[in-house]
């Protein structure tokens, strides 16, 4: 019989620089208000061979890689934040009056993301086993900007997640619950 105990409801927080006990990093980034919620969904890659005896219809399915995506929008316009994870961002200070701040984004090319552990938590759930830690996560930061009568300003947030080729097991991608359990 299912429990309507492990039914959740409720929006999340997405936490992008965490070690591998589960901890925030000095330096990592919070992102705990949203609008419309968080969601993170993987995307697996086949090679599907045929023969001519079966025309098109594939005889099997072989998995060649999967990915993930994270995906959500914020009204935190905390441009700091965004300079921490787009290397196409940077931030100028006025030489006379460090107080006038003003941010710039480049759009050349040849740039690489940095990758951190980035975690998904529900809202006021403090039980580990509901969290989501996806194990490399780049932030392709996109700025859609809203100004619209009856909504608030906000950024979208896409990110990638890639397996792991340093991470145990091998190609880590995601763990479900609490990433401190040992074998």
């Amino acid at each position: 019989m299912s429990d309507v105990e492990k039914i959740y409801a409720g929006p999340g927080i997405f936490v992008w620089g965490i070690d591998e006990n589960g901890d925030e990093e000095a330096d990592a980034i919070t992102i705990d208000l949203t609008q419309g919620g968080i969601t993170f969904t993987t995307t697996t890659t086949y090679f599907e061979p045929t023969t001519d005896q079966t025309g098109t219809a594939p005889v099997k399915s072989i998995s060649t890689g999967t990915t993930g995506a994270i995906n959500f929008e914020t009204p935190d316009m905390d441009f700091e934040k965004v300079l921490k994870y787009n290397p196409n961002a940077l931030k100028v200070q006025n030489a006379t009056d460090p107080t006038k701040v003003k941010y710039q984004v480049t759009g050349l090319a040849g740039k690489e993301l940095p990758r951190k552990r980035a975690v998904i938590m529900p809202l006021g759930i403090s039980d580990p086993d509901q969290y989501i830690y996806i194990e490399s996560v780049g932030i392709k930061f996109d700025m859609n900007a809203a100004y619209v009568l009856d909504n608030n300003r906000r950024m979208t947030i896409s990110a990638m997640a890639y397996p792991s080729l340093s991470a145990t097991p091998k190609g880590l991608l995601y763990t479900w619950g609490d990433i401190s359990v040992t074998a």
